[in-house]
């Protein structure tokens, strides 16, 4: 019998903010802990869901055996970034691009879903090579499916997390914050600046265009690329071409 294993995503939207109390239990429930043992503070919680209405069985043996007939199965994954609401906003904000990181990989997951279930022998049994089974045997065909989903995509994700959630990452989340986080705007800033007022600056400029280079990665050091997109802002804007966000060219970002 052919099996079609349709799969969609859901996007997450944007974080939602909860407090300490409620990130750890979520982790806790989902069996995470941060690599150094510390109080998670931020989590991804994928949940997939499945559709069986696409496919049908037959009944034969006074209704205790069945067997798949056809039909198409399925998935959607939805999504849920959860950020404690006791970091600054600066701080989630450099979180949330840790935790899309998460997202990313789930959706990778979402790929190779087909493929996995494909080769899970009890799912396989049931759908991809469909002979007479015996429900006392066998149980509800599609709660077997369900479960079978369930394993396969929680071993999947936990894998592609584990990978993920490594002591060198959480290591670099926290450099970024000081980086990105650990200084108050300045009045002047220019190459070799870095912290929370470089982030504004290049966010703006990169909702300022038209320019002929390239967006800015928003990462709190003001380096010779973000030199250079300054420099065409100002000269773009008739503005004196120092690479310096003084008074003038922070007025004319918006900040």
């Amino acid at each position: 019998m052919a099996l079609t294993i349709q799969t969609s995503i859901t996007p997450p939207g944007a974080a939602i903010l909860d407090n300490p109390a409620t990130i750890l239990a979520l982790a806790t429930a989902h069996g995470e802990l941060t690599p150094g043992g510390g109080t998670p503070i931020a989590i991804t919680i994928p949940n997939i869901a499945d559709d069986q209405t696409g496919l049908s069985f037959e009944l034969r043996a006074n209704n205790t055996e069945f067997r798949f007939t056809g039909g198409t199965l399925k998935l959607t994954l939805r999504q849920e970034v959860h950020i404690s609401n006791a970091l600054s906003p600066c701080a989630r904000a450099v979180w949330l691009q840790h935790e899309n990181k998460h997202v990313q990989d789930n959706e990778r997951v979402m790929a190779r879903m087909d493929a996995e279930l494909r080769a899970d022998a009890i799912f396989a049994f049931i759908l991809i090579r469909p002979t007479w089974q015996s429900f006392a045997v066998m149980g509800k065909p599609k709660d077997v499916i369900r479960e079978r989903i369930q394993e396969v995509f929680t071993r999947l994700t936990a894998t592609a997390a584990t990978r993920q959630d490594t002591l060198k990452e959480y290591r670099s989340v926290e450099q970024q914050i000081k980086i990105r986080c650990g200084h108050t705007v300045g009045q002047n800033l220019r190459l070799g600046a870095y912290g929370q007022g470089v982030d504004m600056i290049q966010l703006s400029l990169n909702n300022h265009p038209p320019t002929l280079l390239p967006l800015l990665k928003v990462d709190g050091v003001f380096g010779a690329r973000t030199d250079a997109r300054v420099r065409e802002f100002q000269k773009n804007n008739k503005l004196t071409v120092d690479g310096v966000v003084g008074k003038d060219t922070r007025a004319a970002l918006g900040l």
